[in-house]
């Protein structure tokens, strides 16, 4: 096996889907995986600086514990710019061997303002597309964080 084919590169949006996804990764990836979990900030998303490092430490933190006993080299991201734009970019620098993404993003709105990631990133992408879809028993509430989280992210 190539090095190359042992890289995936997982894009994440704190969605119900991008939960799914690392919850998959965590259970169907074994040691030696290089596993780079990327979140990518949309221009017209982007607000205040420090909540919003504090929301993606909150989540990495969230990942890191789900992952922490798959053997998977583990590394976290963030880009800023366009979602598609930026994940084949990561995607072709990085030497990813598969990307694995959710197939839905975080909100309407979000999906308004940058369109379909998804569907652009399958068809531009320089490997393989894994494209997990969310049990329907999910909803987006369900990738609120509870009410001690979100005291600490207010805090």
């Amino acid at each position: 096996m190539k090095p190359q084919e042992k890289r995936i590169l997982a894009p994440v949006d704190f969605s119900a889907d991008s939960l799914h996804t690392i919850r998959y990764l965590a259970e169907h990836h074994s040691t030696g995986t290089r596993l780079t979990v990327l979140h990518v900030v949309p221009d017209e998303m982007r607000g205040d600086e420090d909540t919003m490092l504090r929301e993606h430490l909150l989540m990495f933190s969230q990942y890191s514990g789900i992952l922490a006993d798959s053997g998977c080299d583990v590394r976290f991201a963030v880009a800023y710019g366009n979602p598609a734009k930026m994940i084949l970019e990561n995607a072709r620098n990085g030497g990813a061997g598969m990307i694995v993404l959710g197939s839905h993003g975080s909100s309407r709105l979000l999906r308004l303002l940058v369109g379909s990631t998804t569907e652009s990133v399958m068809r531009h992408s320089p490997c393989p597309v894994l494209v997990l879809k969310t049990p329907e028993l999910e909803t987006e509430e369900d990738d609120c964080p509870d009410e001690e989280t979100r005291a600490t992210i207010n805090a």
